[in-house]
Formats: structure tokens, C-alpha cells, sequence
């Protein structure tokens, strides 16, 4: 800080900070916010896992129904149907989308392992030490708030282990807030229709495979009338499942934005931010 600042102001600002790193102190060494971390973790882990298992199912239904065919020969005329078609770029979109889960599961693999060295006995030991350390030492010297001179590595040292000890659990907290106020409903809606797509399709590829084996079974009988009426079932079921697949197309796009955001925009913003926030402190105290 300034040289020419006046005495009172400079005395507050010794004061608001060394109130701020005795506060830092105590919830370095107390469970308090790696409680509330690890509850935000856990339940970010716990939405992508479930995406991951469901985008998995998923992949399996539309690989079932596309091994599905129906050959029919509505008034004499034979012609093949396959279901699977209309869900080739809904299938294509899912081995991708499954690409973005394994990387956020990987994203929240590092957060999880910063989230331990945050929680280290030893960095909880030097925030706490030097901490103290440094408020008896910018209160035993006059002038500037830390020190100065000699003293500057004292200021960089706790900045350093302040950022590694509160960055990963503060940015967790905030991430879990911003799901809370802007994701949660995209997540929920997303989630629940591309459940509700999953078991339709499914329904709707058991009906086409029983009709696939009457064929099979009865084809020795001749029925045209049969025939042309479960060519218009069946594509009334293929529309349905088009319909479908449009559903999946749209959600798994919104569950991607909702991943995408917490696991990889958000945490990059923050690395940013607090990288920020460390080099500023350095150059303002030192």
C-alpha cells in the first residue's frame, strides 16, 4: 500500500485484513467448508454418473431396434422396413454425448483429487501458521499493512497456500449454486424425457419384433388384408418412434450444455479467476 495513505485508513485496512486471515486461520483447520464441498461433489458425481449410465442404456435400445427389420407385402407388393434408420443420428449423437460424460467423470476425477490435497493436514497446518504468522508480523512493524522489504515472501507464501487450501472447495460451492439456480430445472426436465424416449422406443421395438415373428410364424397363410394393416401399424409406430428420437436429439443436446458448463466452462473460469486473484494480491502486497 501507499506510503502517504493516511494513519487511520491504513489502520482499518490492517485491521479488516488481519480479521479476514484469523478468520481464514479457523476455517483452514475446521471441516466446515469441506463438508459442504464434498456434498456438492458428491452430488454433481452422483447426476453424472446416472447421465453416463442412462446415455450407455440408451445406446443398447437403439442398437436393439436397429437390428430390427419387418418384411411385409401389403396387396402383393414386398417391401422391407427398418426402424433403426430414423434413429441412426440420435445413435451418433449418443456415442458423442458419451464422450462428454467419461470427460467430465475424468473432470471431476481431478477436482476430486485437489479437493483431497486442499484437505491435507499438512496445508491446513502452514494457511493456519502463516496466517498468524503474518498478522504478528504486520502488526509489530509500522507502515506499510505487510511489511514489505524482507517480508515480502511471507505474503506470497500464505496468498499460495490460502488458494491451494479454499480455491477447488470454494469453487465447488459456487458451481453447485449456479446448477442450482440456472440447471437444476434444464437438468430434471432433460433427464425425465429422455427416460420416458428410452421406454417408449423400447415398447415400441418389442411390438415391431413380435409383429416380425407373426410374419414369420403365418407367412405360409396368405393374408393381404393382415398384411396391409400392419404396414400401416408399423409405420405409425416408425413415426412414433421418429418422434421420439427428435425428443432424445433435443434433451441430450440440453444435458450436454448442462455438463459442459459445470465441469468444463465453470471450473476453467475459476482457475482463471483465482490465478488472477493470486497475482494481484502478490504485486498489491509485496
Amino acid at each position: 500500500m501507499s506510503a502517504n495513505r493516511p494513519g487511520p485508513q491504513r489502520a482499518v485496512s490492517k485491521w479488516l485484513l488481519s480479521i479476514v486471515l484469523l478468520l481464514d486461520a479457523v476455517l483452514a483447520v475446521t471441516p466446515l467448508i469441506d463438508r459442504h464441498a464434498a456434498t456438492d461433489y458428491e452430488q454433481l458425481f452422483q447426476r453424472a454418473f446416472v447421465t453416463f449410465a442412462l446415455a450407455r442404456t440408451i445406446n443398447g435400445v437403439i442398437s436393439a431396434v436397429q437390428g430390427t427389420e419387418l418384411a411385409l407385402q401389403p396387396a402383393g407388393v414386398g417391401f422391407t422396413l427398418t426402424p433403426g434408420e430414423v434413429l441412426d443420428p440420435v445413435n451418433d449423437l449418443v456415442e458423442r454425448f458419451s464422450w462428454i460424460m467419461l470427460g467430465a467423470t475424468l473432470s471431476l476425477g481431478i477436482q476430486q483429487v485437489l479437493l483431497d490435497i486442499g484437505q491435507w493436514w499438512v496445508l491446513k497446518t502452514f494457511v493456519a501458521v502463516l496466517a498468524l504468522a503474518w498478522i504478528g508480523v504486520s502488526w509489530r512493524r509500522k507502515g506499510a499493512v505487510v511489511g514489505g522489504g524482507g517480508y515480502a515472501w511471507l505474503w506470497r507464501a500464505l496468498i499460495v497456500v490460502l488458494l491451494l487450501r479454499f480455491a477447488v472447495p470454494l469453487a465447488m460451492i459456487v458451481n453447485e449454486a449456479v446448477y442450482d439456480l440456472f440447471l437444476e430445472g434444464r437438468y430434471v426436465e432433460s433427464t425425465a424425457v429422455i427416460e420416458s424416449a428410452e421406454a417408449d422406443i423400447e415398447v415400441i421395438n418389442e411390438a415391431a419384433s413380435a409383429t416380425a415373428e407373426a410374419e414369420s410364424v403365418f407367412d405360409a397363410l396368405g393374408r393381404t388384408f393382415d398384411s396391409t394393416r400392419q404396414s400401416l401399424d408399423f409405420r405409425q409406430k416408425l413415426a412414433s418412434i421418429s418422434e421420439r428420437a427428435t425428443d432424445l436429439i433435443e434433451h441430450l443436446l440440453q444435458l450436454g450444455v448442462v455438463f459442459i458448463f459445470q465441469t468444463g466452462l465453470l471450473p476453467i473460469a475459476f482457475l482463471w479467476l483465482f490465478l488472477r486473484l493470486l497475482r494481484n494480491s502478490i504485486r498489491r502486497y509485496s
